[in-house]
């Protein structure tokens, strides 16, 4: 109950902190890693290579503003509070939530007459689907 509690009330100050400021900062994500030892199993500590696609990603952009390393990180420390099978679940629901959203806001600013390309917070729609697989896997509809 405790590790719900705090492992929710951190993904809503880490959507915070993106939207607000477009950065992540690396005491939210130490403190989510650290949730990892109130239920800590060693096969949680999988959950971290979740966090390879990000930074494959990061590094193939080469700077160019899409996934930053807060994403990266938020992934690794979600993964290891989740576990491999729910991290993956997580980033699949959150990173689609993403795409949907963008080409939403995409349509609308091409319909509306602006030009250019706008940069979204990743990090709200990957603690969104942190915490839904999160509660999936409690609910073991993820296993």
């Amino acid at each position: 109950m405790v590790q719900t509690f705090l492992f929710l009330l951190l993904l809503v100050m880490v959507s915070a902190c993106d939207i607000k400021n477009r950065e992540i900062p690396d005491r939210l994500q130490a403190a989510i890693a650290l949730l990892s030892l109130l239920h800590f199993s060693p096969c949680n500590l999988a959950g971290v290579f979740v966090a390879l696609p990000y930074l494959l990603v990061a590094l193939a952009g080469n700077g160019t503003g899409g996934i930053g390393g807060g994403d990266i990180k938020l992934a690794a420390a979600m993964g290891i509070v989740l576990g491999l099978p729910s991290s993956v679940a997580a980033s699949i629901m959150g990173l689609s939530a993403f795409i949907v959203y963008g080409l939403i806001c995409s349509c609308v600013r091409r319909f509306t007459g602006r030009k250019g390309r706008t940069a979204y917070p990743a990090g709200p729609f990957l603690a969104a689907g942190a915490a839904a697989a999160y509660f999936m896997e409690i609910e073991g509809w993820i296993i």
